[in-house]
């Protein structure tokens, strides 16, 4: 991804999490909360949340307090997000 743009700019979720305000905000450009929900991590199974995800507040405020239940990388180019390892996708958007 990083040879892809020299403009993107990256974001280490550990070190700067997303605010719930953020991961609302993700949601809405995603069209909901499923693209987003890592479906491999162990909260995620635990809650039932990868086969029915949460509420948008529901699902931020968790985020805000464990970055993991993100599917990433996410990749937000104007007001288009690509969720997941869809390289295309990248390039198309990046394009």
């Amino acid at each position: 991804m990083r040879d892809l743009s020299p403009d993107i700019e990256q974001r280490d979720f550990a070190k700067k999490p997303l605010t719930k305000d953020e991961v609302k905000a993700l949601v809405k450009l995603a069209g909901g909360v499923a693209p987003l929900v890592s479906t491999r991590n162990t909260v995620v199974k635990e809650r039932g949340w990868a086969t029915s995800p949460p509420d948008a507040d529901t699902f931020a405020a968790a985020v805000a307090a464990d970055n993991n239940l993100l599917k990433r990388p996410i990749v937000v180019v104007g007001k288009r997000v690509i969720i997941g390892r869809d390289e295309d996708a990248w390039k198309d958007a990046l394009a």
